[in-house]
């Protein structure tokens, strides 16, 4: 399994290296805001992941961002946002880029969204296949304003784009009433899964505080043929949500060094 930096925001990128590997982790997904927002040195994230023997992965650039907005200019900024993200992604040696899709600017107003999202990823695609990196469409929660947010949607974006487009599968962005399992099942190309609990109201709660089956998905993980992210926000020095996470799985006999990470992120 691999550890998301933003469990440990507090830290800078490279100690993230160490943590996940004093606590069992294989690798480490590295959100492009989190090295930029710390201020990073790019070669000591790749020193840490080194010496800790870490693959990495990367989280594009996606706050405050949209890949199909209706204004051109921002729209133009977030497609160089994400290109500067595959860039470091290319530096530090991370392989596999995650990259949120673009979402509507008005909600029921249909604008050309399909057409500038389309135009936004063939221009990435070809962009991350440059800098021999994949790039991985995040599969999105059922929100106002999100376009992405069915196997049947994100499986038509992707038949749109080059077979070395992937998908993210998020496990907290999956709706209550759909079973996880058959819900990733119907989804094409899915080259990670990102791992959190989730509430009615809120993604990405720690494990075993939201309302997702976790106890009864995780046969699946542990058999799972892709990479498994711990995903989660935390701003404490101290990790706490990291801790109850891993107290979690430990509470049910496992461990993050039984959930498999194949090395299809390289």
């Amino acid at each position: 399994m691999y550890l998301s930096s933003t469990l440990c925001w507090a830290n800078a990128v490279d100690e993230v290296m160490e943590l996940a590997d004093r606590y069992g982790f294989s690798g480490v997904e590295v959100w492009a805001e989190h090295i930029w927002y710390r201020g990073t040195d790019e070669a000591a994230i790749v020193a840490a992941s080194e010496r800790y023997h870490q693959e990495l992965t990367l989280h594009a650039a996606s706050w405050d961002l949209n890949l199909c907005a209706l204004n051109v200019g921002v729209r133009r900024q977030s497609v160089h946002e994400v290109e500067r993200s595959l860039e470091l992604a290319s530096r530090i040696g991370a392989g596999h880029v995650t990259v949120h899709p673009g979402r509507a600017t008005l909600a029921h107003v249909p604008f050309s969204y399909a057409h500038w999202m389309n135009e936004s990823f063939c221009y990435l695609a070809k962009r991350a296949e440059q800098l021999h990196v994949r790039l991985s469409i995040e599969l999105m929660e059922q929100i106002p304003k999100e376009l992405i947010t069915t196997p049947e949607a994100i499986n038509r974006l992707l038949s749109m784009l080059p077979s070395s487009v992937t998908a993210t599968f998020d496990i907290a962005h999956v709706p209550m009433e759909e079973d996880i399992v058959r819900y990733y099942r119907r989804t094409s190309r899915v080259s990670k899964i990102h791992f959190s609990d989730s509430t009615v109201g809120c993604c990405h709660v720690p494990l075993g505080k939201g309302q997702l089956p976790i106890r009864s998905i995780m046969p699946f993980l542990e058999s799972a043929d892709v990479p498994i992210i711990l995903e989660g926000f935390d701003l404490s020095p101290s990790h706490d949500v990291l801790h109850a996470d891993l107290d979690f799985l430990q509470s049910l006999g496992t461990s993050v060094r039984r959930i498999p990470c194949e090395n299809t992120c390289k």
